[in-house]
């Protein structure tokens, strides 16, 4: 008898835990159509998004990559620095 108890047991073990995992990862909730507009708009993770005056945005990235003139200083510089690294 407590045999057929656990067999019927983890019967019903094994199809929660097969509902939970269905649940988690193949089923999809519906929804609401608000919520989803909230999430399309913010990239943090998903990649780039487009500016709405890219003018603006050039201008700054022009001025901050001015070149600088290379002086003797920065190869000494660099040089101390490979030596202590290695």
């Amino acid at each position: 008898m407590k045999r057929r108890v656990r067999k019927i047991a983890n019967f019903f073990a094994f199809n929660l835990l097969f509902f939970a995992l269905y649940l988690n990862f193949i089923h999809k909730d519906k929804t609401a159509p608000a919520a989803q507009a909230s999430t399309q708009s913010t990239a943090a993770f998903s990649g780039t998004t487009l500016v709405d005056n890219p003018d603006q945005y050039l201008k700054k990235n022009e001025a901050s990559t001015a070149v600088v003139p290379r002086t003797e200083k920065s190869s000494e510089s660099t040089s101390a620095l490979k030596l202590s690294i290695n």
